[in-house]
């Protein structure tokens, strides 16, 4: 079995693969802590390996992807005193499903190669991958397939936490579609204005990449708010996965194990 692990600022997915099987046998998400130590996240994942009746020396492989510098030396130390594996990390100078284009590739989040190894493998051709995570990326890959860059906004929930904490009427705000567009409470209002505000950044940046690079891509949706848009607003996303990021570090450990 692989274990594969994506790090990200706010949120940590983690998931199983079985061998030959390209979707996980279970995923969870938990809240990113960058205090915990190796021996820490050894028990948080020995936990849920228990809870499936999956024992330690089950995991033959493992890969994660981070974009928290410092847990990365922590992951390492984990999956070598834990489970007696070297853990692939995700980096550019990897063995990628495409090439490329781009200036300063070191820094392209690992995240973002992940997504668009995914979209490579399982859907070539020309893509938009959004990934409405901490930050809303945009990545851009051609039919070569050519890495070619992407767009990053604000994120939408570190958006709506911000505003919550820097005016001292407004109580915290679920994101969730509303009713209509005018609300008839404060608390509705707001869900409006960042309901229909990000509708208009997601299809704002989606028509300006196509304006540039051609009418004839695909917009893949991914991360945890993407079936929420998608229900409420579909149309946006040409298809959604909100398990891409897993299934790409499958890949990438397919190819550099």
């Amino acid at each position: 079995m692989l274990l594969v692990v994506d790090v990200g600022n706010t949120n940590t997915v983690f998931g199983i693969f079985e061998n030959g099987k390209t979707s996980p046998l279970f995923h969870k998400r938990t809240v990113t802590r960058k205090d915990r130590t190796s021996d820490e996240l050894g028990l948080f994942f020995r936990g849920f390996l228990r809870e499936f009746k999956i024992e330690n020396e089950a995991i033959t492989g493992g890969i994660y992807s981070s974009v928290v510098p410092t847990l990365n030396p922590i992951l390492d130390r984990m999956f070598q005193d834990w489970f007696k594996i070297d853990a692939v990390h995700v980096n550019y100078q990897m063995k990628l499903p495409f090439t490329i284009s781009y200036p300063r590739p070191y820094e392209i989040g690992a995240d973002r190669l992940v997504n668009a190894a995914a979209a490579v493998v399982d859907n070539p051709g020309k893509s938009i991958i959004i990934d409405l995570g901490t930050a809303t990326t945009f990545c851009v890959v051609s039919d070569k397939p050519e890495y070619l860059g992407g767009v990053i906004a604000p994120g939408l929930k570190v958006s709506m936490d911000a505003l919550t904490k820097n005016t001292s009427q407004l109580p915290p705000i679920v994101f969730q579609s509303p009713e209509k567009i005018l609300g008839d409470s404060t608390i509705e209002s707001i869900q409006a204005g960042f309901f229909f505000g990000w509708i208009g950044l997601l299809e704002g940046i989606i028509r300006e990449i196509k304006r540039d690079k051609g009418q004839d891509y695909r917009v893949i949706g991914t991360g945890g708010l993407v079936t929420v848009i998608d229900a409420a607003h579909p149309g946006i996303f040409d298809s959604i996965d909100p398990l891409l990021t897993l299934r790409g570090l499958q890949i990438l450990h397919q190819m550099n194990s």
